[in-house]
């Protein structure tokens, strides 16, 4: 069993499209930013760092853990439930596929993605802050430019090739947001990774999953 400490249309998203995918044991567990829940002393002693996603993988009190990072609860999903296909295989050349798109999506994409939409914890004064969110829109634009020339380029349905994977899950999180940022030269005008997103949101964990947090799909 596993509770995903979520809330809707965060960094949680990517892991619940991947326990519905998984078809894995679960419950949520709301963790409601907008009432201070983050500061809260329960959800601190569930994760230190006060930050969504977290996840516990079995019942801590009897030898269960607590995750946290959304890209490592995808790969723990992945791990647990091998026949559902959300990582390829070890040693292929597709698992390592899949597995570079993760880190770039988390380490490239959501990172500027993160200081666009907050800004304001980079820089003091309203100047700039226009000027912070100018230029980190500009590295997603250019971010979004290289995922749809190279799904352009391979010419696959998905990032790591036929099978859908974590990655995939991953992309469609963040791309949600930066539709909704409006950056200039959204996800959605960019043909082949709006095909993609398209896709993705269609597939049964992601329809789902939007239903059950309330919001989306954004393409």
């Amino acid at each position: 069993m596993y509770t995903l400490y979520y809330y809707p249309d965060n960094a949680s998203l990517a892991p619940h499209m991947c326990l519905l995918h998984a078809g894995a044991p679960y419950q949520l567990a709301l963790v409601d930013r907008a009432k201070g829940a983050l500061d809260a002393d329960w959800f601190r002693a569930v994760s230190p760092n006060g930050k969504i996603p977290a996840m516990a993988v079995g019942d801590p009190a009897a030898g269960g853990f607590v995750m946290t990072e959304a890209a490592a609860l995808c790969l723990r999903i992945a791990e647990d439930f091998p026949a559902a296909g959300l990582m390829p295989p070890p040693g292929t050349a597709a698992r390592g596929h899949a597995m570079s798109w993760l880190f770039h999506l988390t380490n490239t994409l959501q990172a500027d993605s993160n200081v666009h939409n907050y800004a304001r914890r980079y820089a003091a004064t309203d100047e700039a802050i226009a000027q912070v969110r100018a230029e980190t829109a500009a590295r997603l634009g250019a971010h979004l430019g290289y995922i749809d020339r190279e799904l352009a380029r391979h010419g696959a349905p998905w990032l790591a090739g036929d099978q859908v994977t974590a990655a995939d899950y991953y992309l469609l999180m963040v791309a949600g947001w930066l539709e909704q940022f409006a950056i200039p030269d959204p996800p959605s005008v960019r043909p082949a990774l709006r095909a993609h997103l398209e896709r993705a949101q269609a597939l049964p964990a992601a329809v789902e999953a939007y239903r059950i947090e309330g919001h989306g799909p954004y393409f």
